[in-house]
């Protein structure tokens, strides 16, 4: 992995060295398979050492946005309750006061720094005070789980309830998520090719992209944060061949004058996701780098991020794909509840081994999800043509889809409505860089 504007990388075998000596680690501290550990930290070359390891000892891990308020932080770690917390020198501060207000949490340590203190400490530190210097760094024995019930991961997605609930995703979940991305075609086929990432590593679609690299030991190059120049520039130098994209950098590719400055040809395809593309920037673009095929694909949290995909060298404009491998998908008439054919708009569901278990201790929410013969229900309005090719046209769900993230306007009119003289409710206006802005409406609706 190299952070692409420091070039401070980490080789495959200094990772599984560490994540075993971590996972060593956090077993002698007493942590185990009821152990939930937080990641709150922007990408960096050791964000994946506390997620790999807490995956070794059979606990969960629970992603947090890096970019989380206290308030926003203190409720995602109500909800997980974990005992643990993985941050970065840059998130630390966020932290300095919870671990006093919140009482479960028994230990944080900092990924990207050797610095200690009375509140947290370094993770060398952590895992020099735990194995003794003599201790193999590569003996370790991973902890076996029942991979259909036992959840991997914790993460966060907004709902209509407004609140983000945690999505519990299981063993299973991740494994067949991983066959299915390699399938694809978001893993470059070629060993020793390059991988850009640019997606958030705590956000569904990062994560799971670029976990799938590492288990097929492709070669990642990812940024902290989206800085366009930088983006160019690292698509030139490392001939990248794929690119793993959101709409709002669509739109930069197909309009900004930077695109002229660098030279790009090495790019082949472009995947695309997190929220509907624009028709005419998908034109644009394949005009502009002269390249055939953009693919568009869906998913979401409760799907362990994939649910419909296009194989590369397939072109559908328009569509977000076909069914993926393992999984069964159709529409339903939101009224009847009735099973709709080709051509006919009706909720997207799906059922499978890449859907969620539950949402972590909401039993409630988890009842709503699914009917009662088990499909769960996407909220997303869509239909399939007679090639069973998908095209999504709009939301049963009032989510405000902010550059690929969702957001709860029940969340935002919550916080809002606690001024007694704000009335208004929360609306989404379109955007071309961001899909949708939150805007206060003009009347309540």
């Amino acid at each position: 992995m190299v952070d692409a504007r420091t070039e401070q990388s980490i080789s495959y075998k200094d990772l599984f060295s560490k994540t075993c000596s971590l996972a060593a680690s956090l077993q002698k501290s007493g942590y185990d398979q009821d152990t939930i550990v937080t990641i709150f930290s922007e990408n960096c070359v050791e964000y994946f050492i506390p997620v790999l390891s807490t995956l070794y000892i059979g606990a969960t891990v629970a992603p947090v946005n890096s970019n989380s308020t206290k308030l926003e932080l203190t409720y995602a770690l109500n909800l997980s309750k974990s005992q643990i917390i993985f941050c970065s020198k840059q998130t630390s501060s966020t932290l300095m006061d919870l671990k006093k207000e919140l009482g479960f949490i028994k230990k944080i340590i900092v990924i990207d720094n050797k610095e200690n203190s009375a509140e947290m400490e370094s993770m060398d530190f952590f895992i020099d005070s735990c194995l003794p210097s003599n201790d193999p760094l590569y003996r370790f024995d991973v902890i076996d789980v029942d991979i259909d019930n036992h959840p991997a991961f914790i993460m966060s997605s907004s709902g209509t309830t407004g609140l983000p609930k945690g999505v519990m995703l299981t063993h299973r979940n991740v494994l067949v998520t991983i066959s299915n991305i390699y399938e694809i075609g978001l893993i470059p086929k070629e060993k020793g090719s390059s991988k850009f990432m640019i997606l958030p590593f705590f956000h569904v679609y990062g994560l799971f992209t670029t976990l799938s690299n590492i288990y097929y030991l492709r070669r990642i190059v990812f940024l902290k944060k989206f800085e366009a120049n930088l983006f160019l520039r690292t698509i030139e130098k490392c001939r990248i061949t794929i690119l793993t994209l959101v709409p709002p950098i669509m739109v930069l590719l197909a309009k900004s004058p930077l695109v002229d400055k660098y030279d790009l040809s090495s790019v082949k395809y472009i995947d695309c996701a997190g929220a509907p593309l624009n028709r005419e920037t998908e034109e644009i673009l394949k005009r502009r780098l002269k390249i055939n095929f953009i693919r568009q694909g869906y998913g979401l949290t409760e799907v362990t991020s994939l649910g419909l995909g296009i194989l590369l060298g397939v072109e559908k404009n328009g569509s977000v794909g076909k069914v993926i491998s393992y999984m069964s998908s159709k529409i339903r008439d939101p009224k009847t509840g009735k099973s709709l054919g080709p051509n006919q708009i009706g909720e997207l569901c799906f059922k499978g081994p890449t859907v969620m278990k539950s949402y972590y201790g909401n039993q409630e929410a988890t009842r709503k999800a699914f009917t009662s013969d088990g499909w769960f229900l996407t909220g997303d309005l869509a239909y399939y043509d007679d090639e069973e090719f998908f095209f999504i046209v709009g939301r049963l769900k009032d989510l405000i889809k902010y550059k690929g993230f969702q957001v709860s306007p029940q969340e935002l009119e919550a916080i809002l409505l606690t001024n007694p003289k704000i009335k208004d409710v929360v609306i989404g206006l379109p955007d071309e860089e961001a899909g949708e802005l939150p805007i206060l409406s003009e009347n309540p609706l």
